[in-house]
Formats: C-alpha cells, sequence, structure tokens
C-alpha cells in the first residue's frame, strides 16, 4: 500500500480497505499456479480493433469460516495440499494470524517443501512470535538441520521472559471484570471501569483503591465500558453499556449504550448522547479526546466509530469498515490529527478524521499487528498491548514524519510473570498502565494492574540473515 491514505469523501467510511501491499505480495513465491481454463470458451474472447480489453473484476475474498472449514477437513481427510492452499489464502487475508503461518510450515513439512516452511518460520521469527515447532509431529521432515534448529530455537527464545513492569495494585474480583481505564491528571490517579456492578474507581501510587462512582437507578448507569479524562476543561467522558455482564440490567435496558459526559471533580452528569435505537447490538467501548473537542467511541459489537462533535448534540457514526473484524480499543492524537483503533485480527485501523481518510496502518513485514487490546498514544509514539500474540507483550512504535507507517520498533515488556492476557492501555506520570491477567483469572486471583515506563526497551535489531543462508544450504537429513 502507498503510505498515502486513500480519499473518501462522506464521514462515515464505509470502503473496503487494502492491506498493506507486502501482505498481499509476501509469499507470491509459494502460491500455487492457477489452473488453466478447461478450454477456449471459457476464456475472455480478444477484443475486436479499437477496443480496449475490459480490465478484470477483483475476485471477492473467500469466506474465512469457509476456508477454516476447508483447513480443518483437508488435514483430517490427509490433503495437505488443500491444507496447505486454504492456510495460504487465509494468511493473505488475515497476515497477522499467527496460527495460519504455523499451519502453513505443517502443511510445507507434510508436502516435503523444505524451504517454503523455513520460509514461513523465519517470518514468525521476524515478527517476534514464539512457537516451539518440535511441538507438532507434522515437522518431523524438516526437522534436524542447521536452518531448522537455528530458526526454531529463536523462536523458543522469544517466549522468555525480557522488559519492566511492576505490579501497581492487584484489585478484588475476577479480572475480566475490569472493562476501561484512563489516567486523572487532576487526581494523580488511575481510573478503573467495572462491568458487573458499574464501579468507577480510582488507584493510587500506594495501590489503594477509592470508589468514585457506582451504576444505580438514580443516576441510570450501567458497565463503564469507556473512559476519557480532560482535566483541562474539568470534564470526565464516559461510555457506558448495558452489557449481559451487568447484573443489575433489566430486559428493558437491553441494547442501550451512551456516552456520558460529566465533570470532572464533582462528577455531576452534564450530559448523555445514546447510541443509535436500531435493530443493531451496541455496546460501547474505549473513548477518546482531542484537544479541540472531539469524542470519539468504538462499537465493540461492530467495527464503527461514533463521534460526538464539539457542538453536536447527538453521537454519530464517523467511520466504519465491513472489512474489518472488530474493535477493542482507540485513541486520538491531541491535534485530532490521526486516529489509531485496534483491531485484534487486523491491526490497526488509521484514520485522518481531518482529511476524512482512512488506511490500515503501514508497517515492514517484521512487525505483526495482530492481538491488540490496548492502544495509547504519548509523545508522538504508539504504545499498544498485545495480549493475543505469543508471547504477549507490549510495543512502542514510533512512526514515519507523515503519521502514517511504523518506523522504529521497540519491545517494552515480553511475557513478564503475571502476563495471562494483558489488555487495555492508559498513560500518565512516565507510565502505560494495563491489567496484566485478564485471561483466565478468577475472582481469587484479582486483577493485577501492571506499569511500564515509557521509555522501556529498545529499538528491534534484526536477525543476522547470513547465519540463516548458511544454515538453509544443509539440506535435511
Amino acid at each position: 500500500m502507498s503510505r498515502k491514505l486513500f480519499a473518501v469523501t462522506t464521514a462515515l467510511i464505509l470502503s473496503a480497505l487494502c492491506l498493506p501491499l507486502a501482505a498481499q505480495q509476501a509469499d507470491a513465491e509459494v502460491e500455487p499456479q492457477a489452473a488453466p481454463a478447461a478450454n477456449a470458451a471459457q476464456q475472455s474472447p480478444p477484443p475486436q480493433a479499437g477496443q480496449k480489453r475490459a480490465a478484470p473484476k477483483p475476485r471477492p475474498p473467500e469466506d474465512p469460516a469457509k476456508l477454516e472449514e476447508d483447513s480443518r477437513a483437508a488435514y483430517a481427510d490427509g490433503d495437505y495440499m488443500k491444507f496447505y492452499i486454504a492456510n495460504l489464502k487465509l494468511h493473505k487475508q488475515m497476515p497477522y494470524v499467527p496460527q495460519y503461518m504455523i499451519n502453513l510450515v505443517r502443511a510445507c513439512a507434510l508436502l516435503e517443501k523444505y524451504n517454503t516452511a523455513y520460509h514461513y518460520m523465519f517470518k514468525m521469527q521476524q515478527q517476534g512470535l514464539s512457537f516451539d515447532f518440535n511441538s507438532t509431529d507434522d515437522t518431523e521432515s524438516i526437522r534436524g538441520t542447521q536452518a531448522y534448529d537455528y530458526i526454531n530455537n529463536l523462536m523458543i527464545e522469544a517466549g522468555q521472559a525480557a522488559g519492566e513492569g511492576s505490579v501497581l495494585a492487584t484489585l478484588p474480583g475476577a479480572p475480566q471484570d475490569y472493562a476501561s481505564i484512563a489516567w486523572d491528571p487532576s487526581r494523580e490517579r488511575l481510573l478503573l471501569g467495572t462491568l458487573r456492578e458499574g464501579k468507577l474507581l480510582a488507584v493510587g501510587a500506594d495501590g489503594n483503591s477509592e470508589l468514585l462512582l457506582q451504576a444505580s437507578d438514580t443516576n441510570e448507569l450501567w458497565s463503564i465500558t469507556g473512559i476519557a479524562v480532560d482535566a483541562d476543561n474539568n470534564r470526565l467522558w464516559l461510555s457506558t453499556t448495558a452489557s449481559p455482564a451487568f447484573d443489575r440490567l433489566s430486559p428493558a435496558d437491553r441494547n442501550r449504550a451512551a456516552l456520558v459526559e460529566l465533570e470532572l471533580d464533582e462528577l455531576k452528569e452534564l450530559n448523555r448522547y445514546y447510541a443509535p435505537v436500531d435493530a443493531l447490538h451496541h455496546e460501547l467501548g474505549a473513548v477518546s479526546r482531542a484537544t479541540d473537542g472531539n469524542v470519539y467511541v468504538i462499537d465493540t459489537m461492530s467495527p464503527v466509530v461514533y463521534r460526538k462533535a464539539p457542538e453536536a448534540d447527538r453521537l454519530e457514526p464517523f467511520v466504519a469498515s465491513n472489512q474489518l473484524v472488530g474493535f477493542t480499543d482507540l485513541v486520538v492524537t491531541p491535534d485530532n490529527s490521526r486516529l489509531f483503533v485496534a483491531d485484534p485480527v487486523m491491526g490497526v485501523f488509521l484514520v485522518d478524521p481531518r482529511e476524512k481518510s482512512a488506511a490500515m496502518l503501514s508497517a515492514d513485514d517484521n512487525l505483526n499487528l495482530g492481538g491488540i487490546d490496548g492502544i495509547d498514544f504519548a509523545d508522538g509514539k504508539l504504545f499498544i498491548v498485545q495480549g493475543g500474540l505469543s508471547p504477549q507483550r507490549l510495543m512502542r512504535i514510533e512512526l514515519d514524519p507523515a503519521g502514517l507507517a511504523a518506523a522504529v520498533v521497540s519491545p517494552m515488556a515480553i511475557a513478564l510473570e503475571p502476563f495471562n492476557w494483558p489488555r487495555l492501555a492508559a498513560h500518565g506520570a512516565g507510565a502505560l498502565y494495563y491489567i496484566a491477567n485478564q485471561g483466565e483469572g478468577s475472582e481469587e486471583d484479582g486483577a493485577i494492574v501492571m506499569r511500564t515506563p515509557l521509555d522501556a526497551g529498545s529499538e528491534i535489531q534484526p536477525p543476522n540473515i547470513d547465519d540463516l543462508k548458511r544454515a538453509l544450504q544443509a539440506p535435511p537429513q
């Protein structure tokens, strides 16, 4: 993809998005050749004199669910070429999903396509992913070579703990109950919102928490699913949703959600902006505010971002795409020039609110932008929490001068001992805050709130390609 954003002409963006060109072309050398047409009648007739040949219509992507089914059936039937093709198509549609690359390595090993298997192993290793291919019998044919051992050992090492992170607090209740996070500079505390009781908590540097607000019949709040603090204007923005996890959910409130504006100091409600009332299910999530007064909030049930403009009296759909899977978090730059929205399958959706244009954040092939469940922006840099990858990690991304592509990538914390699907992200007082254990944690475990310094970690250094080239010269034994 070009580093220019493709233009759109309306506030609601519904156009199909292109993946970065590198992701589309990465596997060209290993893609099976298309079968020729059965006979000449099936081919397009040649153009008449003076006529131009019509451009072929782009083929719509195949249904991922059907491809998943084909993959499972082909493997069970021992049709490894079909297994390979299904996963190649899935990988090209969703290049950040590690399982499809793992399946490609397995398929190539079963088909004795050694160098192609090493290609995908090395691709995963470049992206910092961790997996031990000795854990599957499918790779027996490619083991015992310098290339295999070299790459596989690097991938095992990638799962070792590294970087910085310390526990700020362990809060009572199930870790999954904590659904929103923000830093409040006026209180110098971290704010957290819960699903079950709709609580707003403030956590101090000593790890102690204070209840600031709780859903009730009086304030008509539900689960608190998003928080944004505007200390300069004494404003607190909350998204609240009548979610199935809310313990006081009334059947009459199902499918209701709202963005609520409050005074930051007194927590007095000033305005409320409801999500659209329609046949769709809405669950508003993360909230972010620019200094010009624009407030953005995601809908976690569909890939839609709503905006509350400074002078508007309602929430309006601002950007969406039917080519994305779903949104988990968002952040807007203070000057409202860039909106970054996390899709855990497709990567980072990048929007220019001023020009009303959009694209996927561009990145080199050695950066995997999948599994993002937390995203934040500070000091001109993007911060992501990738709980949906192995290893689970926090990354700092310095953007190119145009703010359209990842230029420098630095791991901040990798596979630390408390990590069990880290999620959410908020920065303040020189650190990034997040919930470390939203995977399978129980109420007895509590929610572990961690902090990592914003300047932790260092730039990723590429592996020694010469070592790999020498290893590839050794044929399988």
